[in-house]
């Protein structure tokens, strides 16, 4: 599926590339390639394949990951030169340069020369530079967009929250659990940290409603970027599942306080046990933030982490009640009042909002965070290539 998303970061600047005349292409004598002055939609050039190479910097890789959905994103005046008006000729190969990657297209904005997309890597390696390519301007070429794949690593549901709004059905890239917007035009799209995300502004009945894909006291990994409101007065939920009693639902909150006169703090929970830092982990105002959720499943465990690092205080045990999650529905940006209390509705922006049925590990968690936090450091793109 495709989207138009939001101002992406100049990455091959910020790698130092300028782009060359490729082998056998005339110069137009400033060093650059003559196609991107002469031609800034492709849709009028001929059919002409090239690739650039990409080479991913292993030192941002916390441990080798399988079936990784990396976050792709280029400033490129020579891929706006070749490439169509919707991006459909662009696509990713591995280092062999003929096996195709399962991707996801995200942006393609020829215009500004901006591309985004989601590609899978069977294997990226913390030994080892991984390298594939990005490929262009031969529309024959290209393999269709295969979201589902890309999320293939034991997702249950990514919602990429950039749909353009009003909307009926909310995407998940999965196919699986697209979400059904409740929403007033107080909440917008706006831009998020990868693209745009949802600005909620605390509507009470503001909400993204969707099938639960959650239960009994199987394990889960619940990651999301927020940027919150600052000094909130009242619950904000980014997400809440399942049946509202003891032990059988399951909460995230970016703002919550457990009695009156008590700090706020991230905090997440079952209906009983539930847990917030202490001391606590106020994310009010304090701009884009990762925020990921693990529970390890039947031995209770929990562990709560802010931009790709395990909070000091944030591992805890579920005692209390047994974890069995029931119930069929789920909300984003809400829960259910009064059964969470008067106003649990989300104030700010929340983006790429994802559920895993496994218990990440930290060092999934810490690449993923490297990636999606500063994407122009975690690979280098090379110089336009014929294939």
């Amino acid at each position: 599926m495709q989207r138009a998303l939001v101002a992406i970061i100049g990455l091959t600047g910020a790698c130092g590339f300028t782009a060359q005349p490729s082998s056998g292409e005339p110069s137009n004598g400033s060093g650059s390639d003559a196609a991107v002055d002469a031609a800034p939609d492709a849709l009028s050039l001929p059919a002409a394949r090239r690739r650039k190479l990409i080479t991913f910097n292993m030192a941002k890789v916390a441990a080798t990951q399988q079936d990784f959905p990396a976050w792709i994103e280029l400033d490129d005046t020579d891929i706006a030169a070749r490439a169509q008006t919707d991006g459909r000729d662009l696509y990713f190969t591995a280092s062999d340069g003929t096996t195709a990657l399962d991707h996801e297209l995200q942006l393609a904005d020829l215009p500004n020369h901006h591309f985004a997309a989601w590609v899978r890597i069977p294997t990226l390696s913390a030994s080892t530079a991984t390298t594939i390519y990005v490929n262009y301007g031969d529309p024959a070429a290209a393999p269709p967009p295969r979201p589902a794949q890309v999320f293939k690593s034991s997702f249950a549901a990514v919602w990429h929250l950039d749909d353009a709004l009003p909307a009926t059905t909310i995407a998940d890239a999965t196919g699986t659990h697209p979400g059904t917007p409740v929403l007033t035009g107080a909440t917008t799209r706006t831009t998020g940290r990868l693209g745009n995300g949802f600005a909620f502004t605390g509507a009470l009945n503001d909400r993204i409603e969707f099938v639960n894909p959650l239960s009994d006291n199987n394990p889960h990994t619940i990651s999301v970027w927020v940027n919150q409101a600052a000094n909130l007065s009242h619950t904000a939920a980014i997400v809440a599942m399942g049946t509202a009693t003891g032990g059988n639902s399951r909460w995230l909150h970016g703002h919550y306080s457990p009695s009156a006169g008590a700090p706020s703090s991230l905090a997440a929970g079952f209906y009983g046990p539930d847990f917030n830092p202490s001391p606590a982990e106020n994310l009010d105002g304090a701009g884009p933030t990762y925020v990921v959720w693990v529970f390890e499943g039947p031995n209770k465990k929990n562990h709560l982490y802010r931009n790709g690092t395990e909070i000091a205080a944030g591992t805890f045990m579920a005692s209390g009640n047994t974890i069995n999650t029931t119930g069929t529905t789920g909300y984003i940006g809400y829960a259910p009042m009064p059964a969470y209390g008067p106003n649990n509705a989300y104030e700010g922006t929340l983006d790429e909002l994802r559920i895993a049925t496994v218990a990440r590990a930290p060092e999934w968690i810490a690449t993923e965070y490297a990636n999606q936090q500063a994407a122009a450091q975690f690979y280098t793109v090379g110089p336009e290539l014929v294939p």
